[in-house]
């Protein structure tokens, strides 16, 4: 059982990423549009774009060390920020990998317990779902005169999805997530080792919440989430500046792509395929071409994905290596 339901984990985000890759690159109605747009783009602002990226990495890395330290542990920044490429770079290969493996590096080289690490992890994704759920309550209320509009794409959408498969892939999600969480509680009542495992986390995601409240720089810590989102909006936002045809589109389309991007990454691991099909979709409603859009989305996620795959890359090379007294 255990077997069956990692495997489900990895074989359903990677089938339904395929399958969306595919339906996102097949919309596209005239692509020699596309390939000659994309041909005269200004790639110095995808450039600006990774490099913001970057800058986010690193300013989560610094605000978990500041997590960190009303638990007793003061770490290395840079130990910090090559666990955190590394944990992106496992996340692109295996769902929650990432958590895992960030955790586990700090255990190793700095010596927090896996557990507190893991927990401090669990309390900035409810910081960061916090700062995603205002966000989208912010480019909602922006979005007032277009809420009808918004309804018949997300209705055609359905529709599109369940003309081209048979079945909406949204109800398939819903079975597969319940199934999934049935077996995890039913594993959790019967199994002792995995209940306890579960509950030594779930201790660690309380201590990791009353860290937030016991920081002694609450403020650089409320500053540094607040810089990270503006880099994660900016990232995608400068993207748009690359393309003449995309550059005049309203402050509130862009965020309302922005909002897709990011549920599409939520929804789908890494966001292959769902990503920029859901840029696209919202950014339509605000006279964009389809075609165009739907091409600069996959432009902004291998960008991104690309700094993703290298930096991980080299930290997984760099971080035994600055550590090898340990």
């Amino acid at each position: 059982m255990k077997k069956l339901i990692g495997a489900l984990k990895v074989i359903v985000p990677l089938s339904l990423g395929i399958y969306l890759a595919w339906y996102s690159f097949d919309s596209i109605q005239d692509k020699d549009k596309v390939a000659s747009v994309l041909n005269r783009a200004n790639y110095l602002f995808i450039a600006f774009s990774v490099l913001f990226s970057w800058f986010s990495h690193f300013t989560r890395a610094l605000r978990w060390k500041y997590l960190l330290e009303p638990m007793g542990y003061k770490t290395n920044v840079w130990n910090n920020y090559h666990a955190v490429m590394i944990g992106y770079f496992m996340n692109l290969l295996l769902p929650r990998a990432g958590e895992v493996s960030r955790a586990g590096m700090m255990t190793r080289y700095e010596k927090v317990p896996f557990e507190k690490a893991f927990g401090t992890i669990l309390a900035e994704r409810v910081v960061d779902v916090f700062m995603l759920g205002t966000i989208s309550l912010i480019t909602i209320f922006m979005q007032y005169d277009k809420f009808e509009l918004l309804k018949k794409k997300l209705d055609d959408l359905g529709s599109g999805q369940t003309k081209n498969s048979g079945s909406s892939w949204t109800s398939y999600i819903v079975y597969v997530v319940a199934a999934l969480a049935i077996a995890g509680l039913v594993l959790y009542i019967i199994n002792p080792k995995i209940r306890a495992k579960v509950n030594a986390i779930l201790k660690g995601l309380a201590d990791g919440l009353l860290a937030i409240l016991r920081l002694k720089k609450r403020w650089e810590f409320i500053g540094l989430t607040v810089l990270i989102w503006v880099l994660y909006i900016g990232l995608y936002i400068v993207c748009f500046y690359s393309i003449e045809e995309t550059s005049q589109i309203e402050f509130k389309g862009l965020m309302l792509g922005f909002l897709g991007g990011s549920l599409g990454i939520i929804l789908v691991q890494g966001g292959v395929g769902v990503y920029p099909m859901l840029v696209a979709s919202a950014l339509t409603l605000y006279g964009a071409d389809h075609d165009i859009v739907i091409a600069l989305g996959w432009v902004t996620w291998a960008a991104q994905t690309i700094l993703l795959v290298v930096a991980g890359a080299i930290s997984f090379y760099l971080m035994p290596r600055i550590n090898n007294d340990l």
